[in-house]
């Protein structure tokens, strides 16, 4: 069985300090803000109105702490034990090497440059590609084995999707992952709720 086959349920992680600060989080972490809370509490509700069994799904997150807390809550909003999920470190964000918490505004221009020249392999110093993390992605997804909800951030989100719907690394690039709502990946086929 192939994870096309399967019905994915991918949430980015609810709104965060970093995000409001506009820094670049990656592999550094920031709380939860209040509206993030909410967000995943709404998530959660959402999923409980989507899917009639939840048990039929595998839950999985990022270990990082705000797709956690995100994960936590939803599952609580859901009726749900919120422990009952396993944090995979190959769902974790691109790794921004020495651009983690730096304000967008403060990346050097020349780092900028490359990303302009080839978006796909282009890494911060320290750092790893798109490529990179379209590989780490797609390592996982072959381990699925049941439909699944994950938890997890807004450029693994786009290249989960891209992977699940065969896109290109452009296609991949041009989508942004919201703070709010639940993507649904099912039967080649993408739908957004909620957000």
């Amino acid at each position: 069985m192939s994870f096309r086959d399967l019905t994915l349920y991918v949430l980015r992680h609810g709104e965060c300090e970093h995000n409001l600060e506009q820094r670049i989080g990656s592999h550094d972490d920031s709380p939860l803000t209040a509206k993030g809370r909410e967000q995943a509490r709404e998530k959660g509700r959402l999923l409980r109105e989507m899917v009639p069994d939840l048990a039929v799904l595998d839950f999985y997150a990022s270990p990082l702490h705000r797709a956690c807390v995100t994960m936590e809550l939803l599952r609580e909003a859901a009726g749900l034990p919120a422990s009952g999920y396993r944090a995979d470190h190959r769902l974790m964000e691109i790794h921004a090497g020495d651009h983690i918490w730096l304000a967008w505004q403060d990346v050097p221009a020349a780092d900028h440059a490359s990303f302009e020249a080839d978006p796909w392999n282009a890494r911060r110093p320290g750092g790893e590609s798109r490529a990179d993390l379209f590989a780490r992605a797609g390592r996982f997804l072959a381990t699925l084995t049941r439909d699944a909800v994950i938890v997890t951030h807004g450029v693994t989100a786009a290249t989960l999707r891209a992977q699940y719907l065969g896109l290109s690394p452009e296609a991949c690039l041009s989508y942004q992952s919201p703070n709010a709502g639940v993507l649904r990946l099912s039967h080649g086929t993408e739908t957004t709720f909620g957000a």
